[in-house]
């Protein structure tokens, strides 16, 4: 294995960290005295600095070389090659990759790892400042790399609290301390950017199309995530479009007071909803490959990936929910399997390690919580908060849709439990959410009172 961690390495972390910690107690003591939130951004700062560099070290020293460390290596290619003519940095930075640029590459810049997949190389593309930043060492650029997209969780880890006061702690629990999202999505792999790529797109929608401020920025906001989301995993941005058209379009319903108005202009919503859906659709395909730029083309990938995935050499580490026609009718037969495993699956006796032992351990405890939450509220009770509710209609849409993507694609335990971040921190959220109207109802019980929608 070439050698990614050096003594420069060494010396660099401790820089890195105190710069990071000086910045990081800076903003929490400037925000500490109006929100008292603020008292959970050290501990979710450092944790995730730490997982990040626990990822790296774990990968590095126990698995030899990986993904992580293409992607670095990838990254250092480019910066080799803007020292060289930064003109055609320019061009592979805004995504040309025509044989021209790649002549460009020889023995002195080192070749691109990943050049003949464009969403895995596009990861390289945006690492660049990240690298430098990070004095171009290995472990620098996981720190920067993390003190980055601890941005975008914070931002909607606040997003949340406006939308629903008074629950800190448990938007906290799903944001920054579950232990598997936590890890996962401190790494230098497409799981982290496009985890945090979802976040900041739903809070550019929130600000752009439910308050109405700071246009400007938020454009661009939604402009820079979704290109970076649609770049690396597509099928992450359609689903998070999806769930977005969604809420803004029940937003918008919810604001008639009339419910024949609702019910009389529910169809015309829709038929919206469908047709911007399906514009942003053939809009962004031309951003991504081949196998995203048609439904088609998407079934037939999915078909082939989970076939792929399938195969013996993935050993006790794969799952099968069974072949299936690359058709509609022939996912929609595969549905209940896909979201039951990208939701909840390695299940406890499917364990081979113990990165499989702390998912699996996680999933048991969020089933047990929504075996609880269920009992306390039934399936009509949870079905009448999520109605009420536009971005709790479209976050389960989004949970639901995803989940399934991840299960059907996906035959790999390694894998699955990179892929569902965002399923994992979505049905934690809304679990959460759940759980407030369950004390909401105790307490009005204990002085003598009943809820009318009981």
């Amino acid at each position: 294995m070439r050698q990614v961690i050096t003594i420069n390495d060494l010396l660099i972390v401790p820089v890195c960290l105190i710069l990071l910690s000086v910045l990081a107690f800076y903003i929490k003591q400037k925000n500490i005295s109006q929100a008292s939130y603020y008292r959970f951004f050290i501990p979710g700062f450092y944790l995730k600095i730490f997982a990040g560099l626990a990822f790296a070290l774990i990968y590095t020293f126990h698995y030899g070389e990986t993904d992580t460390h293409y992607y670095y290596w990838g990254t250092q290619t480019l910066v080799r090659v803007a020292e060289k003519d930064f003109g055609i940095f320019l061009k592979i930075m805004v995504g040309v990759r025509t044989p021209e640029v790649f002549s460009v590459f020889d023995q002195t810049t080192g070749w691109p790892t990943y050049w003949r997949d464009p969403n895995s190389f596009a990861v390289c593309r945006f690492n660049v400042p990240l690298y430098l930043l990070g004095f171009k060492s290995f472990l620098g650029n996981i720190m920067v790399l993390n003190a980055f997209l601890y941005i975008g969780v914070w931002k909607f880890y606040k997003l949340m609290l406006k939308m629903f006061p008074s629950n800190e702690k448990h938007f906290a629990i799903a944001l920054l301390f579950v232990p598997s999202v936590v890890f996962w999505g401190s790494s230098l792999l497409k799981d982290s950017w496009c985890f945090v790529a979802s976040l900041f797109i739903f809070c550019a929608v929130y600000h752009l199309f439910i308050v109405h401020k700071h246009i400007i920025g938020n454009i661009l906001l939604l402009f820079i995530w979704g290109y970076i989301c649609v770049s690396i995993r597509p099928y992450t941005f359609f689903t998070t479009a999806a769930a977005c058209l969604i809420w803004v379009g029940f937003v918008f319903i919810y604001k008639l007071k009339s419910r024949f108005l609702r019910t009389l202009i529910f169809p015309l919503i829709a038929l919206v909803l469908w047709v911007v859906g399906i514009g942003i659709f053939s809009k962004m395909s031309g951003f991504v490959n081949s196998r995203y730029q048609s439904i088609d083309s998407i079934l037939e990938t999915a078909a082939i990936i989970q076939d792929d995935l399938r195969r013996d050499y993935y050993g006790g580490n794969s799952f099968d929910i069974g072949a299936f026609e690359p058709t509609l009718m022939g996912i929609a037969k595969k549905a209940p399997q896909a979201v039951l495993a990208g939701a909840f699956r390695p299940f406890l006796w499917e364990v081979r390690n113990v990165l499989m032992l702390i998912s699996a351990l996680e999933t048991f405890i969020l089933i047990l919580l929504w075996c609880y939450v269920v009992l306390k509220l039934g399936i009509r009770g949870i079905l009448k908060i999520v109605f009420k509710s536009p971005f709790l209609l479209g976050a389960s849409v989004f949970m639901f849709t995803y989940a399934f993507f991840v299960g059907l694609t996906t035959a790999n335990f390694g894998a699955l439990v990179r892929y569902r971040l965002l399923v994992v921190v979505f049905m934690v959220l809304i679990l959460a959410i759940l759980w407030r109207y369950i004390s909401y109802n105790k307490t009005l019980r204990e002085s003598g009172k009943l809820l009318n929608d009981r």
